[in-house]
């Protein structure tokens, strides 16, 4: 017995030893990469302000604006917005998948054993002279495996998983895309109602004045009390506006804070006044070809038409027989001091092979699955094609529109303009009344509100075609 519990004991220390061995196939440093949100985290200020630096993204778009302070909150939404951690992580997750089925191309190895210490019944299915006695059973040994892949559905498999890795890559490529575009449009709508807000204050500095002055001469009797209600509903009016602008402000940077993945309430961005210029982007000779080479989102279609097509080739391989190949080298023995002993190897190599005679039309349904998978996806590709190459027609259909637009209002705000200066002049030199000076100005400051409105859209309608050509100026 002594000599039992001996073998027992050097058995199990084997044991452990062999898995201290084998610690390699392990998981210690596999591990998650995102982290939930910490509450305490949501306090801390952030402040961005306008920089006078020069620093430019290697690859970004939208550097064709050489805006520092766009340049660095693109940086951090990029770095610190939980949709590109998102997008990331499915790319982690398909670049594992990946490996995973790169596994299925090698022959797998494994360590089995057990103890066990088991008394036999005495009028069981064990017979003498083992039956009624105890006895210390143990078993240790290899399995290898091997399927050899003859009709390449696990190379095809494989591949489709790489395709697939590569699609994920495209699309966070087209995230950071939408990303960087959203937070350009939402930075220049926070420019534009900053200075509309600045319009919107002198229009409401202009209708006060022009009240006072009509207001006092109805008290003497000079005006009637009609242009009084009229310049005192243009003034209700032009409160009104300035406080829809002193919104626009503040849901623009709330906006823009989110994107940053900052805290709304805690995240103060300051920017400079709008400042326009004229931005022409150039359409590449041959569109289509330049929008396959460049938009994300159609090599990530692309891509997901190949991993489908991948996939019809794995379910083809279904219909043909699995050849694989085992092995065992083990010792098994119900004396554990005799355990290593030659008379109790129990070694073995298998063949085996299943083949497909009847499984009621499975294979079948599961390859029409795929074709349908795989038509779904070319389709998928051809409507992400003509997508984008309306996108890319809107915008250069609007950017041509909001142009002539530009070029009328500059005439007319000239014009407006013009007078203002020529009412200030006769003011200046007594021949004409102060109300016409600022009903004037009335006019020309509601030109700028024009002029401001169309210079943003021209702005944004530039970004909306850089992205629309994938973020790339031909």
């Amino acid at each position: 017995m002594n000599r039992e519990l001996s073998s027992l004991l050097s058995l199990g220390l084997l044991l452990f030893c062999i898995i201290e061995l084998t610690s390699c196939v392990s998981y210690g440093d596999i591990h998650n990469h995102s982290q939930k949100m910490d509450v305490s985290s949501l306090d801390t200020h952030h402040q961005y302000t306008p920089k006078n630096s020069t620093s430019t993204h290697p690859s970004g778009w939208w550097n064709t604006f050489h805006d520092p302070q766009l340049n660095e909150l693109i940086a951090v939404a990029i770095q610190d917005s939980p949709t590109m951690q998102m997008a990331e992580a499915r790319v982690h997750a398909a670049t594992q998948m990946a490996e995973q089925a790169s596994a299925t191309l090698w022959p797998t190895v494994d360590l089995s054993g057990y103890l066990q210490r088991q008394r036999f019944s005495e009028t069981g299915i064990v017979p003498p002279p083992f039956n009624g006695k105890i006895f210390n059973i143990g078993d240790l040994g290899l399995n290898f495996n091997y399927e050899f892949d003859f009709w390449g559905k696990n190379r095809e498999s494989l591949k489709s998983k790489i395709n697939e890795m590569y699609a994920s890559q495209a699309e966070l490529a087209e995230s950071q895309l939408i990303l960087s575009a959203a937070v350009a449009q939402i930075y220049f709508e926070l420019c534009h109602a900053i200075s509309e807000v600045d319009i919107a204050e002198e229009q409401l500095a202009v209708n006060q004045k022009l009240f006072q002055i009509t207001d006092n001469r109805m008290h003497h009797g000079i005006e009637s009390e009609i242009p009084v209600k009229t310049i005192l509903a243009n003034l209700g009016q032009a409160k009104e506006t300035l406080e829809h602008y002193r919104q626009d402000e503040a849901l623009s940077r709330n906006q823009l804070a989110v994107l940053l993945g900052k805290n709304p309430f805690t995240t103060d961005i300051k920017t400079k006044h709008f400042a326009f210029h004229h931005y022409g982007v150039s359409i590449p000779s041959s569109l289509p070809a330049n929008l396959l080479a460049n938009r994300p989102d159609i090599i990530a279609a692309k891509l997901r038409a190949e991993a489908a097509a991948n996939k019809v080739n794995v379910a083809k391989a279904y219909f043909f027989p699995d050849i694989n190949l085992s092995a065992l080298f083990s010792y098994q023995s119900i004396h554990l001091n005799e355990l290593f002993t030659a008379p109790n190897r129990n070694n073995a190599i298998t063949g085996a092979i299943d083949l497909p005679i009847f499984d009621a039309g499975a294979r079948r349904a599961t390859l029409r699955v795929q074709y349908a998978e795989f038509d779904l996806a070319i389709n998928a590709y051809n409507q992400t094609i003509l997508t984008a190459l309306r996108q890319v027609a809107d915008q250069v259909t609007n950017l041509r529109a909001i142009n002539a637009q530009l070029n009328a209002q500059t005439i007319s705000y000239n014009a407006i303009q013009h007078n203002y200066k020529l009412y200030l002049a006769r003011y200046k030199q007594g021949i004409a009344d102060y109300i016409q000076v600022l009903e004037n100005k009335n006019l020309l400051l509601q030109q700028e509100t024009e002029q401001l409105n169309l210079q943003t859209q021209h702005i944004k309608t530039v970004v909306a075609l850089l992205k629309a050509l994938g973020g790339k100026d031909a």
